[in-house]
């Protein structure tokens, strides 16, 4: 019987990202075409996306939604965990893609200033930031945090405006 988890878990790995987006997208309401509207508009700055299916590499550490890896101008989108919370799949895929805005179009610095982050941040935020992030990150951070907010159509907008 040990067997079958283990099968269980090399079919899981057998699934093309692709699929896994679709199961996603459709159970939970996602409008497929807004995720690929913030796929599309990540990738013509140059950035790429990586949908893990498996906890490996750079979703190794529990409880990962995603991360942008500066050096490789690339999202890592953790499946396996945005399957337990997908309402965050959007919000994810907005705040690492803005980190590549960050990263790519304002030479790793922020866009906004800090009165205007902090002041959209939930004070569950601020309690986040100071927990796990050293403060020389808290300005990037929180700029993100507070960009994954904003609607499909502006946070593309907003893409479009700093990425000149």
């Amino acid at each position: 019987m040990r067997f079958l988890p283990i099968f269980a878990g090399l079919m899981l790995c057998a699934i093309p990202a692709s699929a896994t987006r679709q199961v996603i997208r459709r159970n939970h309401g996602f409008s497929s075409s807004e995720i690929k509207k913030i796929e599309i508009s990540i990738q013509r700055l140059g950035g790429r996306i990586v949908w893990k299916r498996i906890n490996s590499g750079a979703c190794t550490r529990q409880g990962l939604l995603g991360v942008y890896k500066p050096e490789q101008r690339t999202i890592f989108l953790c499946q396996q965990n945005i399957r337990h919370h997908s309402e965050a799949l959007i919000e994810t895929l907005r705040h690492e893609g803005w980190h590549a805005v960050q990263q790519i179009c304002n030479k790793g610095l922020p866009v906004l200033s800090k009165k205007t982050v902090f002041s959209k941040l939930t004070q569950s935020d601020k309690k986040n930031l100071k927990e796990f992030y050293d403060r020389s990150q808290y300005h990037l951070e929180a700029e993100a945090r507070a960009i994954e907010k904003t609607p499909t159509d502006a946070y593309i907008r907003d893409i479009e405006f700093h990425c000149k």
